[in-house]
């Protein structure tokens, strides 16, 4: 226990003895023992039998500060799974810091999240800068997350004046409503081949036209990961043809090509349908047509690569994301895609030819290309056009 210094009472005799003024050392307490550490040095002041205090410089101990202690908090939805938030949060983290954490490792957007604690469980409310401990999370807490359709955290004024558009507010300000069906013409924007064309193509609809980053295309991939992570009874290895944590960790690597599987996530996430034209088979597939949301967007497939699907309308604008209702927008879509066939705007997979960057050799088939990537670890391909 710290030893309080006797404090002198004004009616006491003053029994001190006068001794000549010498420099006073300032305290050691309260200094950082190294610039980036978290913890504070503490200076132990000890009593001694006669009742004498002594500064003793023997005794100082590491006192880790209770607001930079990681929290061991668990997140469990409604679906019975639950997840670790290991080393992510802290006991000065804010609501907010907390929600972020709860979206990577569940893929629950922020505004859709519903966080509840205790038994039986109460739904936490507060200004997202407000503290864990301030709302009553502590350590060793279990989480339980639903995914509501409303709004289920307010924002902070500097929030709402930075916070990107939602798709129905990016969507109010274009040319295309529920009541406004788009007229043009359907052509296809062709972006990098580097491995993250599926990523690229769903940000740039999604955005309004805008090239996707590297930064961007990381968070995409956290996303994918996340809720592949939250659903393993939904994500086996049956379905990902490798073990839920082992796909986890190849998708999030740039080299790591997205499909089907990411194209379901991202429709799920973004709320929207989202339709591949395979330009071999001539074939729609659409990912989110049960859900019946109201918009879709297109993207282009041609067996290695994918592009995003745009419309330049008849006045000139550009148009990214479609109402469902537009069904000539899709059947513009299917003519597009047969033509795409018929003019072998395709990469045959199993008859086309694929040069390794790494080391020049030349392969057949996606087949040969796999084996290849396993044997030597070389993931960068190109095709051999003839």
């Amino acid at each position: 226990m710290l030893a309080r210094r006797p404090t002198k009472n004004a009616t006491d005799p003053d029994t001190t003895t006068h001794t000549p003024e010498t420099p006073v050392k300032p305290p050691a307490a309260s200094r950082p023992l190294h610039p980036e550490s978290p913890h504070t040095q503490v200076q132990i002041l000890t009593t001694s039998a006669g009742g004498e205090e002594k500064d003793s410089r023997d005794f100082f101990h590491l006192v880790e500060l209770k607001t930079c202690v990681m929290l061991r908090l668990r997140v469990k939805t409604r679906q019975g799974g639950q997840v670790a938030l290991t080393e992510r949060v802290r006991g000065d983290s804010t609501l907010e810091d907390l929600s972020a954490a709860i979206r990577d490792v569940t893929a629950i957007p922020p505004h859709r999240q519903k966080i509840l604690i205790g038994f039986p469980p109460k739904s936490v409310t507060g200004r997202l800068e407000a503290s864990l401990t301030s709302l009553g999370i502590g350590n060793g807490e279990v989480i339980i997350v639903e995914e509501v359709d409303q709004l289920s955290l307010p924002m902070t004024g500097r929030q709402q004046d930075s916070a990107a558009p939602t798709l129905s507010t990016r969507l109010s300000d274009s040319p295309v409503s529920n009541n406004s069906i788009p007229q043009g013409i359907l052509l296809k924007k062709v972006v990098p081949s580097d491995n993250s064309c599926l990523f690229a193509s769903i940000y740039y609809l999604i955005n309004g036209g805008e090239i996707v980053g590297s930064q961007q295309v990381e968070e995409m991939r956290t996303v994918v990961a996340a809720a592949v992570r939250s659903q393993p009874d939904l994500y086996t290895e049956a379905v990902l043809e490798r073990s839920n944590s082992n796909y986890c960790d190849w998708i999030l690597k740039d080299t790591s090509w997205g499909g089907a599987i990411e194209l379901s996530i991202f429709s799920q996430y973004y709320e929207i349908e989202i339709v591949a034209l395979d330009s071999k088979t001539g074939v729609l597939n659409r990912f989110g047509e049960d859900k019946k949301y109201d918009y879709r967007m297109i993207v282009m497939y041609d067996g290695i690569h994918y592009d995003p699907i745009y419309m330049e309308t008849f006045e000139g604008n550009k148009v990214y994301i479609f109402p469902v209702s537009a069904e000539g927008v899709l059947q513009q879509a299917q003519e597009m895609v047969l033509e795409a066939k018929q003019s072998g705007q395709f990469t045959d997979t199993h008859a086309f030819q694929l040069e390794c960057k790494e080391c020049g050799h030349i392969m057949t088939g996606e087949e040969a290309a796999v084996t290849h990537a396993k044997t030597t670890g070389h993931s960068k391909f190109d095709e051999v056009r003839k």
